[in-house]
C-alpha cells in the first residue's frame, strides 16, 4: 500500500509536469506570435545593358536550274544574275560573298550576298538594314519572276511552299553567313502526314557558304510540302526556289520566303490576284494554278481553323470568310476559288498555332507565272523596306489595330507619301523605283511587297529585325 509520502511525491511530479507542458506550450505560442530579429543581405549585382550590334542580312542568290551541265547530272547551276538594292540609316552597307558550293556556275553569275551595317558608338538602337533582289528568267524550261527580301538568319524557319509534283522542282537553299559551322535538321510534312527523312538531320552547312538541296531526295512526290529548317550552331537563311514546266512550256519561278512561326493568329498581307480566270483555264494539269491557302497544324492536336479575306482599299471583292478542321501534321490547301483580280488580306484564326501562306497565278497569253505570299510579323518602330527592280510594285500595309495609323513611305530618290491606313483596314501603296523605302509610323502594323504584270508575279514579307536583347542583372558568384 502506498505511504503518505510516497502519494506526496507522486501528486509533486504531476504537478511539476504539467507546468512544464504548460511552459512549453507557451514558449510555442510566443514563438509564433512575437516578432523575431532578422537580418537580410542583398546579393552584389550589376545590371548590364547591352550595346547594339551589328546588323547583318542576307540575300539568297541568283537562280538555279538542275542538270543544266551534262557533266553533273545532279548539280545545280545558275544561269543569270539578281539584282540587288540594299540601304541603311547608318549610311554605307558592307556586302560579302556567302560561297555557293553547290553553284557550279557561282563564278559567272554571282552568289549569295550578306549585308552588314555596324552600330555606331552611343547608339541606343540598332540601325535600320534593308535589301531585296529580283531575277526575271527567260530559259526555255524556266521563265517568271522570283523576288525575295534579304532576311535574317535565323535558327528555325517555317517553309510553306513548293511542290514535287510531276514538272515541279523544289531546292532548299541553306545560306550560313556567319563564322560557325551550322549543323541543320530539317522536318518535312506533306499531303500525307510528316515525313521520315533520315537524310535531312544533321546538315553541314560551313561558315560562309550556301548548301543547295533539291527537295525530291528528302520528299519525293509531295505535292504539298512544308518544310522547318533548324539549326545548330550558325544561324542560316533558309528559302525555298519552285519552278514549275507545263508540257514543254515553262509554267513560272518563285523564290518563297519563311513565313511567320506556328501561331494561333496569322496575317498574309498583299495577296494579289491577276488574269486568275486565265491563269486557271479549268484545263487539265493546272489544278495548282488556282488560287488556295496551305495550312499545317505542326501540333498533336487537330485545329478547328477560320479563314476570313477582305479586299485591301479601293479592291473590289472580298469580305468573304470560310473555315474548317485540320488533322495534326498533315498539310492540307483550303481554295480560294471565289477571289477576284484585285489585292487582299488574308486572317487565319485557329485553336492550335499553324503555319500557313497563299498562293496565286498569274497568266497572259503563253506566260504565266505564280506567287507565294507568306504570313508576316508586325513590325516594330520605322522599317525600311527593299523594292528591287520588278513590275507593278506595291508595298502592302495592314493595320489590325483600333485606331488609325499615319504612315509616311520616302526614299532618297522620289518624295515621300503620306498614307493613312484606317483601323482593322490594308492600303497598298504603288512604288514607281526600284530602292530602300522608309516606312514610318509603322510599329504594330503588317507588311508586304508584291510585284505584278503580264505573265509575272512575286511577293515576300517585310518582317521586323530579331529583338535586342533586355537589361540583364550579373551576379557573381
Amino acid at each position: 500500500m502506498p505511504t503518505k509520502r510516497s502519494i506526496a511525491q507522486n501528486s509533486v511530479r504531476g504537478v511539476v509536469g504539467i507546468i512544464g507542458i504548460a511552459v512549453a506550450g507557451a514558449s510555442i505560442v510566443a514563438a509564433t506570435w512575437l516578432p523575431l530579429p532578422s537580418f537580410t543581405v542583398a546579393a552584389p549585382s550589376s545590371t548590364i545593358t547591352p550595346v547594339p550590334t551589328d546588323q547583318q542580312r542576307v540575300c539568297p542568290g541568283p537562280l538555279l536550274e538542275l542538270a543544266a551541265d551534262s557533266a553533273n547530272a545532279t548539280g545545280a547551276s545558275a544561269f543569270g544574275s539578281a539584282s540587288v538594292v540594299k540601304d541603311s540609316s547608318a549610311g554605307s552597307v558592307k556586302s560579302s560573298s556567302v560561297k555557293a558550293v553547290d553553284d557550279t556556275k557561282a563564278d559567272s553569275y554571282g552568289q549569295p550576298v550578306a549585308l552588314t551595317v555596324s552600330a555606331q558608338p552611343g547608339e541606343s538602337k540598332p540601325p535600320l538594314l534593308a535589301g531585296a533582289q529580283t531575277q526575271h528568267a527567260t530559259e526555255d524550261d524556266l521563265a517568271g519572276l522570283a523576288a525575295s527580301g534579304c532576311g535574317e538568319a535565323s535558327r528555325s524557319s517555317w517553309l510553306v511552299a513548293g511542290s514535287n509534283d510531276l514538272g515541279q522542282t523544289s531546292l532548299l537553299l541553306l545560306s550560313n553567313p556567319s563564322a560557325v559551322q551550322a549543323s541543320v535538321d530539317v522536318s518535312l510534312f506533306g499531303e500525307g502526314g510528316q515525313i521520315e527523312a533520315p537524310a535531312a538531320q544533321g546538315i553541314l552547312v560551313d561558315a560562309g557558304t550556301q548548301r543547295v538541296i533539291a527537295l525530291s531526295g528528302l520528299a519525293p512526290n509531295v505535292k504539298a510540302p512544308v518544310v522547318h529548317v533548324q539549326s545548330r550552331g550558325g544561324s542560316v537563311l533558309a528559302s525555298l526556289q519552285q519552278s514549275v514546266v507545263r508540257g514543254l512550256a515553262p509554267g513560272g519561278v518563285e523564290m518563297a520566303s519563311a513565313t511567320a512561326a506556328p501561331a494561333k493568329h496569322q496575317i498574309v498581307p498583299g495577296v494579289t490576284v491577276l488574269g486568275a480566270a486565265a491563269a486557271t483555264g479549268g484545263a487539265e494539269g493546272y489544278a495548282d494554278t488556282a488560287p488556295a491557302l496551305r495550312v499545317l497544324v505542326p501540333g498533336d492536336k487537330p485545329a478547328t481553323v477560320r479563314v476570313g479575306i477582305v479586299g485591301e482599299k479601293g479592291t473590289v471583292g472580298g469580305g468573304s470568310s470560310a473555315s474548317a478542321t485540320l488533322q495534326p501534321k498533315t498539310v492540307q490547301e483550303i481554295p480560294l476559288d471565289k477571289l477576284v483580280d484585285g489585292a487582299f488580306t488574308i486572317t487565319v484564326d485557329s485553336d492550335q498555332p499553324v503555319v500557313v501562306a497563299a498562293r496565286t497565278s498569274v497568266a497572259s497569253g503563253p506566260v504565266a507565272d505564280f506567287a507565294w505570299f507568306a504570313a508576316a510579323r508586325a513590325l516594330r518602330g520605322d522599317t525600311m523596306v527593299g523594292v528591287a527592280r520588278g513590275p507593278g510594285a506595291v508595298i502592302h500595309l495592314v493595320n489590325t489595330t483600333t485606331a488609325d495609323a499615319a504612315v509616311t513611305v520616302g526614299t532618297g530618290n522620289a518624295a515621300a507619301k503620306n498614307v493613312t491606313v484606317p483601323a482593322n483596314a490594308s492600303v497598298g501603296v504603288p512604288v514607281s523605283e526600284s530602292g530602300v523605302y522608309t516606312v514610318t509610323g509603322s510599329d504594330g502594323l503588317f507588311a508586304s511587297v508584291s510585284y505584278a504584270g503580264k505573265g509575272l508575279s512575286s511577293s515576300f514579307p517585310i518582317d521586323p529585325p530579331g529583338a535586342l536583347a533586355s537589361p540583364i542583372a550579373v551576379f557573381p558568384r
